[in-house]
């Protein structure tokens, strides 16, 4: 994570014991030579209000890899992550047992996830060629609707058993919701946690192909 002051944070063992703290790299590090590149894309009030801006060098160089092979070979690439639209400040964060806790606290017993950074997939993809065309973000709850999930689910709730019926409704939830199901009787560190929002899906396609359907 790169930092508007050209230092990226870093976790150190302290000598005094198992603790760990965030610091700052005393030297420049990969994500310096994407921060200012990060920067241009956005726009200049939108930098102003951050203390913090989070480059991925490893997502940017992968994207341009994956735009100049679908400029060169045709098709296309879906990506569906936990993510944003615009620049993103600070998103590291720990999940266990489905509650957020500290990212420093027992390392190794928690699931470490940041947001993806959808708007620079997409300029670096459209800069790495110009024959391809990005397609979204969108949620992933308006991309499975566009393909028709509400309908696959209403035909299949049609003839199942009450268990297959939970078990549907527990599972759309979880990909088109947002929150907390509020259908849920069960245990509370059970309850369904809809991603219908916080997941993102783009496209990148190279422009022969058209666009596809969820993006249309």
């Amino acid at each position: 994570m790169a930092s508007r002051g050209w230092s990226e944070k870093m976790v150190d063992i302290t000598e005094e014991g198992s603790s760990l703290r965030f610091v700052l790299s005393p030297q420049p590090t990969p994500a310096i030579l994407y921060l200012m590149q990060r920067c241009k894309w956005a726009a200049p009030e939108e930098v102003a209000k951050l203390q913090h801006i989070e480059v991925c060098p490893k997502g940017i160089e992968l994207t341009h890899s994956i735009a100049k092979r679908v400029s060169s070979d045709g098709g296309g690439a879906l990506i569906i992550d936990y993510g944003r639209k615009g620049i993103i400040s600070d998103s590291l964060q720990a999940i266990r047992k489905h509650k957020f806790v500290d990212v420093l606290d027992d390392p190794g017993s928690a699931d470490l996830s940041a947001f993806v950074d959808f708007d620079a997939i997409r300029h670096a993809a459209e800069e790495a060629s110009d024959e391809v065309s990005v397609h979204g973000p969108m949620t992933q709850s308006q991309f499975l609707g566009s393909l028709g999930i509400n309908f696959r689910v209403e035909g299949l709730l049609e003839n199942c058993t009450d268990e297959q019926a939970e078990s549907l409704r527990t599972g759309y939830w979880r990909l088109v919701g947002e929150g907390e199901a509020p259908f849920w009787e069960g245990p509370d560190d059970q309850t369904p946690i809809g991603m219908g929002t916080r997941y993102l899906a783009l496209a990148i396609v190279n422009k022969k192909q058209g666009v596809p359907v969820p993006f249309q």
